[in-house]
């Protein structure tokens, strides 16, 4: 008879810690805008079709442990479509941006960024993290692939 009175007793236990540790839902602030491109930037480079979105504020998606001293983390929405029937690699390592001072910057490494095989015929949308100087602004996005041949830039709209 002991033991089934410690069951009740530990099942209200789990659920009390189960119901305490539930985290709140965040509002999440729109993302500040750092970067825009014109309306109609849609191309087609070696058969895929382009399209770069804004460059937004991306500092809340610093994984943890990462420090990025005097920099910023910003991230591009793209979207491609591979016109093709076969599939293309696609990789955020072929982006990267130049910005006011004149420097290069490559992408910042992160989980949920693109670097996958887009099937024929199909439309991908994703992101890509640049880390650049918080005092320095956007002034183009590279998309250069040298095994397809394959080179690309847009210009921030000002």
């Amino acid at each position: 008879m002991k033991r089934f009175k410690w069951i009740p007793l530990l099942l209200l236990a789990v659920f009390c810690i189960t119901a305490c540790t539930n985290e709140a839902d965040v509002i999440k602030e729109p993302q500040q805008v750092q970067a825009s491109f014109p309306e109609d930037n849609k191309v087609n480079v070696a058969s895929l079709d382009m399209t770069v979105g804004e460059v937004t504020d991306a500092n809340k998606d610093i994984p943890v442990g990462d420090k990025l001293g005097n920099n910023k983390l910003v991230k591009l929405d793209v979207t491609l479509k591979n016109t093709t029937e076969y599939g293309i690699p696609i990789a955020s390592s072929t982006f990267r941006i130049l910005d006011s001072s004149g420097k290069y910057h490559r992408n910042y490494a992160m989980e949920d960024e693109l670097g996958q095989i887009i099937s024929g015929g199909e439309v991908l949308e994703g992101m890509i993290y640049f880390a650049i100087p918080k005092e320095r602004t956007i002034e183009k996005v590279i998309y250069e692939d040298t095994t397809r041949s394959a080179y690309q830039e847009w210009r921030v709209e000002k």
